[in-house]
């Protein structure tokens, strides 16, 4: 399931500490985004440059969004 995380905790001794459970969070959702935003171009048959820069500029981008995007995309594209 490409959504699914695992969580190991470190042991009390670790070296770093905090700052590795932040950079390992920050590189978790990268992952997450980045697989969102391919699945949406996918699903919308647009180019995954231009899903980013229209989910980007939205400030605030809401389940109900995402499927009005997918069915009008879908809509407009299969009158052409």
């Amino acid at each position: 399931m490409p959504l699914s995380r695992v969580a190991l905790e470190s042991p009390a001794g670790a070296a770093r500490g905090q700052a590795d459970d932040i950079q390992n969070e920050a590189n978790e959702l990268l992952r997450i985004r980045d697989y969102l935003f391919k699945e949406l171009a996918e699903k919308t048959d647009q180019p995954v440059e231009q899903v980013c820069y229209k989910v980007l500029s939205l400030k605030h981008f809401k389940c109900v969004y995402v499927l009005l995007f997918i069915i009008i995309t879908k809509f407009a594209l299969s009158k052409h």
